[in-house]
């Protein structure tokens, strides 16, 4: 049987050596799984060896490979435990590295797809929150890499996405509100502020 402190250094030794987003990663842990360890536990671990790398960026981003596959945010291939981890969504989350740094309001973020949904996708409120709530945009991100791929597109396309699935732009529906601009813009500034909702994001300069 595989044991928590064994599965630890099992783990950094693959961070040290490389990619972990990988089906080995995911095996491993099948393993601890299948001699009863607790995804709880594999979380804590996966958490401590973030900390561990935190001053290698490359390195405690395999840290956070790892816990996605320990939480189910990834692949389906690579899933371990049926039940995805979820953790809430807030706002005033800050990233930085040694030149960026960035305030998300994720919050806000996953709220203003969820209407975005209700109102250009027709959903109800009940539906777009279980779509969003249950996508990527409600992972909780770890590093400003992972902010700044939230906010490297469009609200209103995170939104068409999870509303109508992958390449939907091929369905005629637009990917972006070029077309009705001035109506968009409205209608958002209407909604942040009846709903009180933050800008998603704030991006500054270190010096």
């Amino acid at each position: 049987m595989m044991t928590d402190r064994e599965l630890f250094e099992i783990l950094k030794l693959h961070i040290e050596q490389g990619d972990c987003r990988t089906e080995e990663v995911s095996a491993i842990l099948s393993g601890y799984k299948n001699a009863g360890g607790e995804q709880e536990t594999a979380k804590s671990l996966a958490e401590e060896l973030a900390g561990i790398f935190s001053g290698d960026e490359d390195l405690q981003d395999r840290a956070y490979d790892i816990y996605d596959i320990v939480t189910g945010w990834c692949p389906p291939g690579l899933k371990v435990w049926e039940k995805k981890i979820k953790e809430p969504v807030t706002d005033g989350m800050r990233f930085e590295d040694e030149d960026t740094g960035v305030v998300f309001n994720h919050f806000s973020f996953c709220e203003f797809i969820k209407h975005i949904m209700v109102a250009y996708a027709h959903m109800s409120y009940e539906e777009a929150d279980e779509k969003v709530m249950d996508s990527f945009v409600a992972y909780v991100p770890r590093t400003l890499s992972h902010v700044m791929f939230y906010t490297g597109e469009l609200d209103y396309h995170w939104a068409m996405l999870l509303a109508h699935g992958d390449m939907y732009w091929t369905k005629g529906i637009p990917s972006n509100y070029n077309g009705f601009v001035e109506e968009y813009l409205l209608w958002s500034a209407g909604v942040r502020q009846k709903y009180n909702l933050k800008k998603a994001y704030h991006y500054y300069d270190k010096v």
